[in-house]
């Protein structure tokens, strides 16, 4: 009976990871005391759903420039030493998107939106997707006397 119990779990822990789908990598790579930081930061991070779906889809990561673990980052996967948002597949590597723009933080939760809802796997196109969203006024919305944009 101990040893079927022991099977069936490691036959279980065996299964259960291949069902598991590998998050997004999302490195927000910030320099101290931008006035960009503290959009992406306080009307983003601290949105209530925004956060919810950050934290259930992405592998979220936030970095500062001065710290030496951007420079792995960037000579990992090929992106810019600049301040942004940056998409990454895990599996392949590869930039799906970046955003270094930081003026608009709407334009990062639609895409965050986006990334969390597949549609990237669906054959969406990103650029099209936020040309949409900003045109029917995604985000735009009052958050606690402030606009999010």
């Amino acid at each position: 009976m101990k040893k079927l119990t022991l099977i069936l779990t490691a036959a279980l822990l065996l299964i259960i990871p291949s069902f598991a789908k590998d998050k997004l990598l999302v490195v927000f790579i910030y320099s101290d005391g931008s006035p960009a930081y503290q959009k992406i930061h306080n009307k983003i991070l601290k949105d209530k759903y925004l956060s919810k779906r950050i934290k259930k889809s992405f592998d979220f990561r936030e970095i500062s420039l001065k710290d030496p673990q951007v420079d792995n980052f960037v000579n990992r996967y090929g992106i810019e030493k600049k301040e942004g948002v940056y998409f990454i597949n895990p599996e392949s590597g590869s930039l799906l998107y970046a955003v270094t723009d930081l003026s608009q933080p709407c334009r990062c939760a639609n895409l965050i939106n986006y990334f969390s809802r597949n549609l990237h796997k669906k054959g969406i196109d990103p650029d099209e997707y936020l040309i949409k969203a900003e045109k029917i006024g995604a985000y735009k919305v009052k958050v606690e006397d402030n606009y999010l944009f």
